[in-house]
């Protein structure tokens, strides 16, 4: 998984009914998913990744907007053309990996935040309308691996515009 890791702090409260923050994933805006089995990323892949990434600049994301699916809740960016920039990028550096398999026409960047029983997803949708807009500033992506025990961090891209 490649992912903007920028708002665990504002959303530690909600979080925590999210499976993937109990396996370490940090809160984030997913940018393409699933990306390829960590084995395969060389320094082949570390170089196409740089490449595709180096022409931005860091992002600065509010996210004033509440949408759901089933069994769950994600916050959507005010303005998501940065990352939809991002996505596009790597989904040309890497089309071997579209976005979420190529299953989704249209892509909404969102940072999910809680996923559940329908009790749950109703509290929090009550709920998190009060606590908006939130702000974040994504200088980096990173890179994610599945491992048995969790997700982890397997390599960081910052953002600095040198493209």
């Amino acid at each position: 998984m490649l992912a903007l890791p920028a708002l665990d702090r504002p959303l530690r409260r909600w979080r925590k009914f999210d499976p993937a923050a109990r396996a370490g994933m940090p809160a984030h805006v997913t940018l393409v998913f699933p990306f390829m089995d960590s084995r395969g990323v060389d320094e082949a892949v570390r170089v196409r990744l740089r490449d595709a990434l180096a022409p931005f600049g860091p992002i600065e994301m509010t996210f004033d907007r509440l949408g759901s699916f089933p069994g769950g809740v994600w916050l959507e960016p005010a303005d998501p053309a940065a990352p939809l920039r991002l996505i596009e990028a790597l989904a040309g550096a890497f089309p071997e990996h579209p976005p979420y398999g190529g299953a989704f026409e249209r892509l909404i960047p969102h940072a999910t935040i809680a996923q559940g029983p329908p009790d749950l997803v109703a509290r929090i949708q009550r709920d998190a309308p009060r606590r908006l807009p939130l702000t974040a500033r994504a200088e980096a992506v990173s890179l994610f691996a599945r491992f048995d025990d969790g997700w982890v961090p397997i390599e960081r891209f910052a953002l600095m515009g040198r493209g």
